[in-house]
């Protein structure tokens, strides 16, 4: 178990770039603090409520994230390649 763990960490690491990894771990965080908060609330519902505030946190972080790395890739990365490629 724990090396079919490991190779899949492994294949995951080789096959994804730092901004899709950095996203999968937003919506990892995100899917196991929203079912950690319906759990809580069965409990403690002032607690699991709060908990929904760090999970809506994550979403925003989440959805930025993924806006402004594709302004950057789109607008000043691509034109950044694009005049490092004609002053050759």
């Amino acid at each position: 178990m724990f090396e079919r763990l490991t190779v899949g960490l492994q294949g995951w690491n080789a096959k994804y770039g730092e901004r899709q990894k950095l996203q999968h771990t937003y919506l990892a965080m995100i899917v196991i603090l929203t079912v950690l908060a319906g759990l809580i609330s069965l409990m403690n519902s002032k607690l699991g409520h709060n908990l929904m505030f760090v999970v809506l946190a994550a979403v925003i972080a989440f959805i930025t994230n993924g806006v402004i790395w594709n302004l950057l890739n789109s607008g000043l990365l691509l034109k950044l390649g694009a005049n490092l490629r004609r002053k050759k």
